[in-house]
């Protein structure tokens, strides 16, 4: 073989190997970067993962926070009323949706809270109704029940069912609470004490009787009262018992009880009064 012909045979042999390294780097190249794009899309899924459980775990937890906050406020609301009010006038041991409260002040009086359209209303006197709750919370339930307790302050039971007001089922969050509140102090008026009809309501029964009564005035039964007396009546005033009598106080200070003896006659006792 000449020179010439040896130099091109090297010539192609080299281009030949050449080629196949260019070859398999091209190939290695090409896997490398199925590797990235692998690695890029687990990531990715990853992150979106992590995304998207944060805000699922975000409208929940504000979904909760919605209805605690909104249902603390309507209780909170109901505890400080109850507590300020003269009167709870409800039925005992019925249970209604409508909480009635008579107030101490006569522009307040009296003060209502109540259910209506799945929202939680408040009106004092003849102010406008105010919501407690807005639309973002149903309320599903409030009802509230008046309990006696003998030698105590009448005690108010509220049920209250709150749910967070959505359509994804995700979100939604519903809670029940139920709580006992008492009032705190005696019963207050800033203006007289009437019933709404005559001749029909009385004050205490023979089973659960007033202990004292205090007047700074008259007291009539069956008339006014006239100044300069402490008690008018158009009856006779009956004392059931023979040894009870009136009690007279004499000009020294010391007191004595005028009865009957079944002669007619009168009979005088000493008695200390106070």
């Amino acid at each position: 073989m000449s020179r010439i012909e040896s130099i091109i045979s090297k010539w192609y042999d080299n281009s030949m190997r050449n080629r196949a390294c260019l070859s398999d780097r091209q190939g290695f190249s090409l896997i490398e970067m199925l590797i990235y794009i692998s690695i890029f899309v687990a990531i990715s899924a990853f992150l979106v993962s992590i995304l998207i459980i944060f805000t699922q775990v975000h409208v929940r937890q504000t979904s909760i926070n919605e209805v605690n906050d909104q249902i603390s406020f309507v209780n909170n609301t109901v505890e400080r009323l109850v507590r300020e009010s003269s009167i709870i006038d409800m039925t005992s041991n019925v249970t209604t949706s409508t909480l009635t409260l008579r107030m101490a002040s006569s522009t307040l009086d009296p003060t209502t809270i109540y259910l209506s359209d799945n929202m939680v209303y408040l009106q004092e006197g003849s102010y406008d109704p105010i919501p407690l709750t807005d639309s973002q919370i149903q309320v599903n339930d409030f009802s509230v029940t008046k309990y006696e307790n003998p030698g105590g302050h009448a005690i108010v039971q509220v049920h209250i069912t709150v749910s967070y007001n959505t359509e994804s089922q995700r979100a939604k969050y519903k809670r029940t609470t139920r709580t006992a509140i008492s009032r705190v102090t005696a019963a207050t008026f800033d203006s007289s004490l009437l019933p709404n009809t005559g001749s029909t309501y009385d004050v205490g029964e023979s089973g659960t009787a007033w202990r004292y009564g205090y007047f700074s005035s008259g007291v009539g039964v069956g008339a006014a009262p006239v100044a300069g007396t402490s008690i008018k009546t158009t009856d006779d005033i009956y004392i059931s018992t023979s040894t009870a009598g009136i009690i007279f106080t004499k000009p020294d200070g010391t007191c004595i009880r005028l009865t009957f003896d079944n002669s007619d006659n009168v009979t005088t006792t000493p008695v200390s009064v106070g």
